[in-house]
């Protein structure tokens, strides 16, 4: 009887593949999505599972989300379940438990989906099959040498993922996903073939190219594999380590992915034999940081990095590049307010596109920019900005359906969708009357204001002999210890932390041991470190500003009065950041909007909505 729900659940989801199963992805897509705020609209947000405990190490990862026509498909450890999401409402309508209690999913992974299945990497080298349409277990694959912690890939009856930890050597896998014995849910699946790198696959992504797998390791080794044997074609060197994904254009069978230390973009051109032709580069911010994967449209890649600076809360770019000249150019950057490690989701409107992403810092939301042939800058949107609870940081991508909606979540574990709203029918106008005083058009969403506060601290220690590094943890007050960082073989590393807090710190030495042929972290127990304050900074955010020709900031310290200090004519989100701050001074800010009357500027203070 188990046999037979088997072969119609399969029966089912094949129809379904061929009567509406669009692959949906970060990617190039004519769905007609929200392009401004306005026309966004929440259809829903549902929260999954329970939130991470820093302090113990149980971080209840919870995956990248994988969509087949109507359904999500997820991993969540907290419950160590798979789960299966209606797309229309957010109501999970099926779950499969994970093959033992005990195993974990990598921090950042994602399922899976492929052939009316769903697969889930582990963080022991196990990859678990699950029955797409009830979730039942399929099977499991032998143990690979570390964690699946690549982005897999599907394609044509066969699975392929990479392994790795945050260093030391990493593999790539091929299982084929048949299932050969439909009466036994825990079956070990052999690989088809095994290729071994020196160096990681952490939190890659490769991508196929016909008849080979093009793999990226974190030393900047690009390989060319063959798919169906795992024979290495061919192998070049990037300029600097590498980190984020590939991006195929098929149709100039060329490749693009990033060096990540030197912010270098390359195309490489692939040879029918799946060896490497010639080459380009160009430079996408200097001084700049590049981790994520890349999309290319038309002759033009976008990508995201992070500009120069030490710091976490370092603002990010969104840079427009032309592949089609001789010479690779950077159109223009946009900055965002943060980095973002999303890849970019390319929507078609008529004669120009709209570039969507995600932003890794709070509220976590949805941003896009509009790029066209011949434009030299562009503005950034704000799309969607989750309130609330649904708050935190956010380094994953976003889904697109062919209906116009976006799919994503964020550090909050909710899972929203956000789709355009309908246009409603505009009534026949009345005549008109004298006109009247024009009244500045507001934003319906009110205008939010943000305070934060933040301080560098240069946490030291005392070094561990044979250590290689170190886990740095911060309390604030008579919270619990959360990891902030790791550091080399160092002694001491400045830190950005909020201020207001009494912080103590501890760090957690680490070296690196060989458990067969792979290295693993073996950590010493943590020990106390010391904190000593340096500058502070306070940072004044507001959103949703619209309606006037130019917006000015005014700042009053401690008792004082309120003094200009920035002056814009952008909307959407101001900032403003005062550096050396003062311990113990208060710092209040206040934003006014203003229109030209008769020649003369009128000003009005914006009422704010703090949060």
């Amino acid at each position: 009887m188990k046999q037979m729900k088997k072969i119609v659940a399969a029966i089912t989801v094949l129809a379904v593949m061929l009567t509406s199963y669009v692959p949906v992805s970060a990617s190039v897509t004519t769905a007609q999505t929200p392009t401004t705020s306005e026309e966004a609209k929440l259809n829903w947000a549902k929260k999954i599972g329970q939130l991470s405990d820093w302090s113990s190490h149980n971080y209840n990862n919870l995956s990248e989300i994988a969509i087949s026509g109507q359904y999500i498909y997820a991993a969540d450890d907290s419950q160590h379940r798979v789960i299966k999401i209606d797309k229309s409402n957010g109501e999970i309508i099926a779950e499969g438990k994970y093959i033992d209690s005990e195993y974990l999913i990598h921090y950042g992974a994602s399922v899976c989906y492929g052939e009316g299945k769903v697969f889930v990497g582990y963080d022991n080298g196990i990859i678990q099959a699950f029955d797409a349409e009830s979730l039942e277990s399929l099977w499991v694959s032998e143990k690979a040498d570390d964690a699946i912690s690549a982005k897999m890939i599907y394609d044509n009856g066969t699975l392929y993922a990479g392994t790795g930890s945050y260093a030391g050597a990493g593999s790539y896998y091929a299982v084929s996903v048949k299932d050969e014995d439909p009466e036994k849910k825990d079956e070990i699946k052999k690989f088809l073939w095994h290729y071994q790198s020196d160096s990681t696959f952490y939190w890659n992504q490769g991508v196929i190219a016909g008849n080979y797998l093009i793999v990226a390791d974190n030393q900047g080794n690009v390989i060319s594999l063959d798919k169906n044997d795992g024979e290495a074609k061919d192998s070049m060197k990037l300029n600097s380590s590498f980190s984020g994904g590939i991006a195929l254009d098929a149709e100039q069978q060329t490749i693009y992915l990033t060096a990540k230390e030197t912010a270098t973009l390359y195309g490489i051109k692939l040879n029918p034999d799946g060896a490497f032709g010639s080459v380009k580069t160009v430079n996408l911010y200097e001084g700049g940081y590049v981790a994520s994967t890349p999309e290319v449209y038309k002759g033009k890649v976008y990508i995201a990095g992070k500009k120069p600076s030490d710091s976490y809360y370092a603002k990010g770019f969104m840079a427009v590049v032309d592949v089609k000249s001789d010479q690779y150019k950077v159109n223009y950057t946009v900055e965002l307010p943060a980095y973002s490690q999303s890849t970019p989701v390319v929507v078609k409107d008529g004669n120009k596109v709209n570039i969507y992403f995600t932003i890794n810092a709070q509220p976590g939301g949805i941003y896009a920019i509009e790029d066209s042939e011949n434009a030299n800058s562009a503005k950034l949107k704000e799309i969607f900005l989750p309130v609330g609870e649904q708050v935190n940081y956010c380094a994953n991508n976003l889904h697109a359906d062919s209906e116009g909606n976006l799919y994503y979540i964020n550090d909050s574990r909710y899972l929203f969708a956000v789709g355009k709203k309908t246009s409603t029918p505009i009534e026949p106008s009345q005549p008109s009357t004298p006109s009247q005083p024009s009244t500045p058009v507001v934003s319906s969403k009110p205008v939010t204001y943000q305070k934060t506060s933040t301080r560098k601290v240069k946490v030291s220690w005392k070094k561990k002999s044979g250590a290689k590094g170190y886990v740095i943890y911060a309390k604030a007050g008579k919270g619990k210890y959360k990891k902030i960082t790791t550091a080399g073989k160092v002694s001491s590393k400045t830190v950005t932390l909020k201020s207001g807090y009494s912080y103590k710190f501890k760090v957690r030495p680490y070296k690196y041991v060989k458990k067969g042929k792979k290295k693993v972290r073996k950590y010493w127990k943590s020990y106390q470190a010391k904190g000593k304050n340096g500058s502070k900074t306070v940072k004044a955010t507001y959103r949703n500003v619209k309606g006037y020709e130019g917006y000015v900031i005014y700042l009053k310290e401690g008792k004082g009065s309120y003094k200009k200090v920035k002056t814009t004519t952008k909307g959407g989100t101001i900032t403003y950041t005062k550096s050396k701050a003062k311990t113990g001074k208060t710092y209040s800010f206040r934003l006014k909007g203003y229109k030209t009357v008769n020649g003369k500027k009128v000003y009005t203070t914006l009422k704010v909505k703090t949060i």
